[in-house]
């Protein structure tokens, strides 16, 4: 069966749609909330803002908005894993799989923060992100990427391969694991080794930097932290 995201001319929104079925008056998600850390906001489109709660869905084009000292870990239907960090901006502008031959594509967009992406089932090249300073091709990855407040770009590449293309000067650039990079307006540096995009729970992951058992969703003293407040 084939999911897809998509808009139709009127310009009313649709995810996950079945192309052999009918086309649903309301978006399906593309993906759902794993857990969360204090105040997580999703604006799905044409919608007001509304805090996430674990098992919510993610729509395609909702913008996902985190405060201080947040976290969301999303799960997309092809296995994929996106975990966004504290303070950041990211929109799910696409997202279409198709679950009997894994194909598909997906893009965001990163306007603010860091977040963690782990490829699933999607294919090679199938997944752009865009940052203020850079579009970035995805090649089976997990791979970190940081926003700084003035718009550089910072990746750490654990797994996989990436393709940078800066929006300033500069020729494009490939990645590959155990490699980093910074994208500014005069171009990409490259650097040997993985830097930190300056976000603890993108950067160490979840056990490390706030104790949430991978299990359970709660932190090590036994209470509930997968829905706590700012």
């Amino acid at each position: 069966m084939r999911y897809l995201a998509t808009a139709s001319l009127g310009g009313a929104l649709f995810a996950l749609v079945s192309v052999t079925g009918p086309i649903p008056a309301f978006a399906d998600p593309v993906g759902l909330v794993q857990r969360l850390q204090n105040t997580v906001y999703g604006t799905p489109p044409q919608a007001v803002r509304v805090p996430k709660h674990q098992r919510d869905g993610i729509e395609f084009n909702e913008a996902i908005q985190t405060t201080k000292n947040s976290a969301v870990e999303i799960g997309f239907v092809d296995g994929t894993n996106l975990t966004i960090g504290a303070e950041a901006d990211v929109t799910i502008d696409a997202f279409v799989f198709d679950t009997d031959s894994s194909t598909g594509m997906a893009a965001l967009t990163l306007s603010r923060g860091a977040f963690r992406w782990i490829t699933g089932l999607m294919p090679a090249d199938a997944v752009t992100i865009e940052t203020p300073t850079a579009t970035i091709t995805i090649r089976g990855t997990n791979v970190k990427i940081g926003v700084r407040a003035n718009g550089d770009t910072l990746l750490g590449l654990d797994e996989g391969e990436v393709k940078i293309v800066s929006k300033g000067k500069g020729d494009p650039v490939t990645l590959q694991g155990g490699e980093s990079a910074r994208v500014t307006p005069e171009g990409i540096e490259v650097f040997d080794d993985v830097i930190a995009v300056a976000d603890a729970v993108v950067d160490d992951g979840w056990l490390n930097a706030i104790g949430i058992d991978n299990n359970r969703g709660r932190d090590r003293s036994g209470s509930d932290s997968s829905n706590g407040n700012n």
